[in-house]
């Protein structure tokens, strides 16, 4: 009986490991000695891809001349008044209706910038888009950010994909509501502000070597890539997924020929927020461009650039949160103090806004995406965005 009892428990336990078991083998990923040189799109030959005008990605850090022309003096920028703007978008989760809010607040106030160039990750990366392509779409922007709840973007939940899988869900419903939500209309707009002279830079983390990928959205829009709106879908779902809950993102790659795969996730486990490429000379842009007044950065933080004091009590769970919730806002802080670090290299102004410790509304639920304090961080943005005292330039 116990001999049976013993079969029948690692038939079951076969038979549960061989359903979590997963496609993506290492066999197909690609290598440290050659993930920095693959291709995005399928050509015949793989140099072909430099013939592109820019590049679909790039790292963070890379040496990237795609926005200033040496050889002609020009860029493909364009800018609306007498200076260049840029924003950018971090993380935050369902602290992300902050930056909706704060965004939504500008615009109804008529105090929202053009913004030439545009990034964003995480939560950044699903507002981003919207910001980009402007007019209506900052409306929508408001009805998309306070849509998301758990049932929509998490589905079922299963611990036990956590220990056998990739993740704490299937990662389905919020594919779904990624591909609802960014539909062709949405990404024929990305592609019509791209050749308009803007540019939509998204954040992932390429999680086998732990660095920063950035993803010229606009110009995967702009491409006549056959794949390139599950490839944005792709993205837009990597940079939003946080590891554990979410799971990755397998994004195919060619290499010599051969189909390879690399492993995104959570863009927030790289930076928390971006400002690239740290090697364009904005004054030579400045000067292409016709403009005298220096380029300036608008950073929201969707979240705070300090932790509150709170006792904790001396338990497993309450220690390991509290950890990784300070690990986020020190990673932020640092981002900020990198990005004022080049705009004095740089030349260029950075104003930034972040929660405050006036705002002091809490979860009434466990939902992740507790729709009440949705509702109240949007609308604490929407009110610091109608007023004229937004932008903080002092060091937190």
């Amino acid at each position: 009986m116990k001999l049976n009892k013993r079969i029948v428990s690692t038939v079951v336990l076969t038979l549960l490991l061989s359903a979590c078991s997963s496609i993506h083998t290492l066999e197909n990923r690609v290598t440290e000695d050659n993930y920095q040189d693959v291709t995005i799109a399928q050509f015949q030959n793989d140099s072909a891809e430099q013939q592109v005008v820019e590049p679909f990605r790039f790292w963070a850090g890379d040496e990237s001349n795609f926005l200033y022309s040496e050889a002609t003096n020009t860029t493909p920028l364009t800018v609306k008044g007498d200076r260049l703007n840029a924003l950018v978008l971090s993380g935050g989760g369902a602290k992300g209706a902050y930056g909706a809010g704060i965004v939504n607040g500008l615009y109804d106030s008529q105090q929202l910038n053009d913004y030439s160039i545009v990034t964003g990750i995480s939560a950044g990366s699903l507002i981003a888009p919207f910001v980009f392509i402007g007019g209506d779409e900052i409306a929508h922007l408001k009805q998309v950010m306070l849509g998301i709840n758990d049932k929509l973007v998490i589905g079922k939940k299963n611990f036990l994909n956590t220990l056998f899988k990739d993740a704490f869900t299937n990662g389905e419903k919020m594919y779904e509501f990624i591909e609802a939500t960014f539909d062709d209309e949405m990404i024929a707009k990305i592609a019509e502000q791209h050749r308009a002279g803007r540019r939509l830079f998204i954040g992932t983390t390429q999680f086998d070597s732990e660095q920063l990928s950035i993803w010229n959205l606009g110009s995967i829009a702009n491409s006549d890539m056959p794949n390139k709106n599950q490839l944005i879908h792709q993205v837009l779902a990597a940079s939003a997924s946080i590891p554990g809950v979410f799971p990755p993102q397998f994004i195919k790659v060619h290499y010599k020929g051969q189909q390879f795969e690399e492993l995104h996730v959570d863009g927030g486990m790289a930076a928390q927020m971006f400002f690239e490429p740290i090697n364009t000379d904005f004054d030579k842009i400045n000067q292409a461009l016709g403009l005298t007044k220096k380029p300036n950065v608008d950073v929201i933080r969707n979240g705070v650039f300090n932790m509150p004091y709170e006792a904790q009590p001396d338990k497993g769970v309450a220690l390991l949160t509290r950890s990784l919730k300070s690990l986020t806002v020190m990673q932020s802080k640092g981002d900020l103090y990198k990005m004022l670090y080049f705009s004095k290299v740089k030349n260029y102004d950075v104003n930034f806004t972040s929660i405050e410790k006036s705002f002091d509304a809490e979860p009434s639920t466990k939902d992740m995406f507790d729709q009440d304090y949705m509702q109240a961080i949007y609308q604490y943005g929407y009110d610091k965005g109608v007023s004229q005292n937004l932008w903080d330039k002092k060091l937190p």
